[in-house]
Protein backbone atom coordinates (compact mmCIF):
# COMPACT_ATOMS: atom_id res chain seq x y z
CA UNK A 1 0.00 0.00 0.00
CA UNK A 2 0.80 3.31 -0.20
CA UNK A 3 0.93 3.82 3.49
CA UNK A 4 3.41 0.85 3.77
CA UNK A 5 5.47 2.34 1.45
CA UNK A 6 6.00 5.80 2.44
CA UNK A 7 6.30 4.13 6.36
CA UNK A 8 9.13 2.36 4.73
CA UNK A 9 10.70 5.37 3.09
CA UNK A 10 10.54 7.31 6.15
CA UNK A 11 11.86 4.60 8.67
CA UNK A 12 15.47 4.20 5.73
CA UNK A 13 15.70 8.10 5.59
CA UNK A 14 16.05 8.26 9.15
CA UNK A 15 18.33 5.13 9.40
CA UNK A 16 20.91 5.76 6.49
CA UNK A 17 19.48 8.50 4.22
CA UNK A 18 18.42 5.92 1.99
CA UNK A 19 21.83 4.80 1.54
CA UNK A 20 22.07 0.73 0.94
CA UNK A 21 26.14 1.14 1.69
CA UNK A 22 25.43 3.36 4.99
CA UNK A 23 27.41 1.30 8.06
CA UNK A 24 27.57 2.13 11.83
CA UNK A 25 29.57 -1.06 13.87
CA UNK A 26 27.24 -4.03 13.33
CA UNK A 27 24.18 -2.36 11.45
CA UNK A 28 24.27 -2.18 7.78
CA UNK A 29 22.44 -0.84 4.86
CA UNK A 30 19.16 1.28 3.91
CA UNK A 31 17.53 -0.04 7.06
CA UNK A 32 20.41 -0.60 9.40
CA UNK A 33 20.04 -4.24 10.08
CA UNK A 34 21.93 -6.52 11.82
CA UNK A 35 24.80 -7.92 9.81
CA UNK A 36 24.34 -11.01 10.90
CA UNK A 37 20.71 -11.03 9.68
CA UNK A 38 22.34 -10.21 6.07
CA UNK A 39 24.16 -13.46 6.11
CA UNK A 40 26.93 -11.55 4.24
CA UNK A 41 24.75 -10.59 1.40
CA UNK A 42 24.46 -6.95 0.98
CA UNK A 43 22.76 -6.50 -1.83
CA UNK A 44 20.18 -3.73 -2.33
CA UNK A 45 17.68 -6.98 -3.14
CA UNK A 46 18.57 -9.05 0.07
CA UNK A 47 18.88 -5.50 2.11
CA UNK A 48 14.59 -4.89 1.05
CA UNK A 49 13.50 -8.55 1.69
CA UNK A 50 15.51 -9.02 4.75
CA UNK A 51 13.85 -5.65 6.17
CA UNK A 52 10.24 -6.32 4.86
CA UNK A 53 10.56 -10.24 6.52
CA UNK A 54 11.95 -8.45 9.96
CA UNK A 55 9.33 -5.63 9.52
CA UNK A 56 6.67 -7.89 9.03
CA UNK A 57 7.46 -10.40 11.61
CA UNK A 58 8.17 -7.98 14.40
CA UNK A 59 5.16 -5.71 13.64
CA UNK A 60 3.27 -6.79 11.67
CA UNK A 61 3.23 -3.44 9.04
CA UNK A 62 5.66 -0.93 8.38
CA UNK A 63 3.63 1.77 9.29
CA UNK A 64 3.76 -0.08 12.64
CA UNK A 65 7.03 0.04 12.66
CA UNK A 66 6.99 3.76 11.73
CA UNK A 67 4.90 3.97 15.38
CA UNK A 68 7.09 2.49 17.39
CA UNK A 69 10.24 4.53 15.71
CA UNK A 70 8.69 7.31 16.34
CA UNK A 71 7.88 6.52 20.37
CA UNK A 72 11.78 5.12 20.78
CA UNK A 73 13.78 6.38 18.09
CA UNK A 74 14.55 2.96 16.29
CA UNK A 75 12.70 -0.25 15.17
Amino acid sequence: SGDASSAKAWIANKESGGSYSAQNGQYVGKFQLSASYLNGDYSAANQERVADKYVSQRYGSWEKAKEFWLSHNYY
